[in-house]
C-alpha cells in the first residue's frame, strides 16, 4: 500500500448516507462505492424528479454507479450510517441531519473529497470572481508544467477526480459558503477571499451568518501557508489565520501585487518588478482586472514561475456567461454577464464602464437590496427589466435612468439592441438567480445569446468554452 493510499479513510463495508442526488452527492457517492462503503442516496424529491434532475444534467452514467439503493421523497433510512454526506444545497440545519445522534458524522462532499486527495489544495472563495478567477488560477498552473484541475463549485466536484490526482498536481478549488458550513480537516496551502458582499440572503438569517461561513477558510490554512486577500474588503484582511497573508489590490493600501503606471506589479520576496503591461492582459473588462490581480497574487504565494504567470494572463480564454461577448451588430456589442446573480457583481461590472450600456436586469429574488444600483449607473443609457425582481430594480432605479419591462428575453433584447447606441453595449447583467423563467443561469445565457443573433448580430470569431 502507497503512503498516499494509507492516508484516505477506509470506508471498506461502511454504509455512508448521501444527501442531495445532483451532480455533487452523484461524485461523492461515486467515489465513498470505489472504495468498498456501501452507498444510500436520499433526497426529499421523488424518485421520477431525481432521475429527471440527473438527464437534465448529464448525470445517467454516473449516478447509476453511485449508489446502492435510493431512499427519495423524505423517505429517510431507520439504521443509522458511519457517516452522512450532504451537497452544497442541503443545509446542515436540515431536520433530518439535527435529529441524528453526535456520534454520526456530517461532512461535505469538498470535504469528503479533500480527504481522499493527495494534490495540493489552493481555495478561493469570495462572493463575486470565484469562477473565473479559479479558472484563471488553474490555467497559469498548467502554463507552468503543473497539472493542475479546477474543481469544486466551479462546476466539477473534488470527488470526481480526488483519489486519481497525484502527489504533485494541484486542485484549484472554488469554494462556496454553502461548501464551507461543512469543511473542517481539508487544508489549502493558499486560500483566497475575494471579496464580500450581500448575497444568499435567501438562506442565511442576516449578512453576518453568511460573512461567518467564509470566515472557516482562513482558518483552515496552515502555519506555512498563504492567505490572499484583496485590499478593498477590510472585513476578509482583519479575519485571523495563523498563514501569512499576502494582499492584491492598491499599492497604497499595502498590496504586494498591484497596477502602476499601466503595468501590473508584484513585489514579492524583497523584489519588486512588473510582469506585463495591462493591456497585454486577455481580459479586460474592469472586474477581470482585479481578476488578474487575485490570480497573479496567488499564482505567486503557490510558487508558479513569474514568466509562466505572465504568459497565462496574456492568452487566458475567460469563461462563457461572465462578461463574454456573444454577438457584435454594427458596433454594438452584446455581453453576456449572466453569472452576475447578485448586486454586488453588476455594480463591479457596471463601475467604470467604458461603453454607453443598455442593461437587461431582473430574475428570481435572493433577498438583496437593490438601492446599490444606483451608484453604477453613470454608463447606463437605459434598463429592461425581466422577471420576477424587474419591478423592484425598477422601483429603486427609475428615478436616475428610464426603464422599461419586458416579459421574454426575445422581447429583453430586441428592445435593448433598438435603444443601444451607436458604439454602446447590451449588457445582461441580472443581479438576480435564473430559475422565475430559466432551469439555471446556464439557459438564461444561452437565450440571451440566442435572442442576440435573431436581431442580427453576428457571433464573435472565437467561442468561449461552456
Amino acid at each position: 500500500m502507497t503512503e498516499e493510499m494509507s492516508m484516505r479513510p477506509d470506508v471498506r463495508n461502511k454504509v455512508y448516507w448521501v444527501v442531495g442526488l445532483a451532480r455533487s452527492g452523484c461524485a461523492a457517492g461515486d467515489l465513498l462505492r470505489r472504495h468498498g462503503a456501501t452507498v444510500i442516496g436520499i433526497d426529499d424529491a421523488d424518485e421520477v424528479t431525481v432521475r429527471r434532475r440527473w438527464e437534465t444534467e448529464g448525470l445517467t452514467n454516473l449516478a447509476p454507479r453511485a449508489f446502492d439503493e435510493l431512499a427519495t421523497g423524505g423517505n429517510w433510512p431507520h439504521e443509522l450510517p458511519e457517516a452522512v454526506v450532504i451537497s452544497p444545497g442541503v443545509p446542515p440545519v436540515h431536520t433530518r441531519l439535527r435529529s441524528l445522534p453526535a456520534e454520526v458524522e456530517v461532512l461535505g462532499e469538498l470535504e469528503l473529497g479533500a480527504r481522499f486527495c493527495a494534490a495540493d489544495l489552493i481555495a478561493i472563495t469570495g462572493t463575486n470572481g470565484k469562477s473565473t478567477t479559479t479558472e484563471l488560477v488553474a490555467h497559469l498552473a498548467r502554463r507552468a508544467g503543473r497539472r493542475a484541475e479546477a474543481l469544486g463549485n466551479v462546476g466539477r466536484p473534488l470527488c470526481r477526480v480526488a483519489d486519481e490526482l497525484p502527489r504533485e498536481a494541484v486542485a484549484v478549488l472554488e469554494v462556496s459558503s454553502f461548501q464551507l458550513e461543512t469543511v473542517r480537516l481539508m487544508r489549502p496551502q493558499v486560500g483566497v477571499v475575494l471579496n464580500l458582499a450581500p448575497d444568499h440572503l435567501d438562506r442565511y438569517p442576516d449578512l453576518e451568518s453568511y460573512y461567518a461561513a467564509k470566515r472557516v477558510l482562513p482558518r483552515l490554512l496552515p502555519a506555512d501557508g498563504t492567505y490572499v486577500t484583496w485590499t478593498e474588503c477590510p472585513e476578509a484582511r482583519a479575519w485571523p489565520t495563523a498563514a501569512r497573508h499576502l494582499l492584491f489590490g492598491a499599492a497604497q493600501d499595502g498590496a504586494e501585487v498591484y497596477y502602476r503606471q499601466q503595468q501590473l506589479v508584484a513585489a514579492l520576496n524583497g523584489t519588486e518588478g512588473p510582469l506585463l503591461g495591462q493591456d497585454e492582459l486577455a481580459l479586460q473588462s474592469p472586474p477581470n482586472l482585479t481578476n488578474a490581480l487575485a490570480a497573479t497574487a496567488t499564482g505567486l504565494a503557490y510558487g508558479l514561475d513569474p514568466e509562466a504567470v505572465a504568459d497565462g494572463l496574456r492568452d487566458f480564454p475567460g469563461l462563457a456567461h461572465r462578461h463574454q461577448l456573444v454577438g457584435v451588430r454594427g458596433e454594438v456589442h452584446f455581453i453576456d454577464d449572466t453569472k452576475a446573480t447578485n448586486v454586488h457583481s453588476v455594480c463591479a461590472g457596471l463601475i467604470g464602464y467604458p461603453r454607453p450600456v443598455v442593461l437587461i436586469a431582473g430574475g428570481s429574488g435572493k433577498g438583496e437590496d437593490y438601492g446599490p444600483l444606483r451608484q453604477a449607473m453613470d454608463a447606463v443609457r437605459h434598463v429592461v427589466l425581466l422577471g420576477q425582481e424587474g419591478p423592484a430594480i425598477g422601483r429603486a432605479v427609475e428615478d436616475l435612468v428610464p426603464c422599461s419591462v419586458a416579459a421574454t428575453m426575445s422581447e429583453a433584447v430586441a428592445r435593448a439592441a433598438d435603444l443601444a447606441e451607436p458604439d454602446g453595449v447590451v449588457l445582461l447583467s441580472p443581479a438576480c438567480a435564473s430559475f422565475d423563467m430559466f432551469a439555471n443561469y446556464r439557459a438564461r445565457g444561452l437565450a440571451f445569446a440566442d435572442a442576440a443573433l435573431q436581431v442580427g448580430a453576428a457571433p464573435p470569431p472565437v467561442a468561449i468554452r461552456e
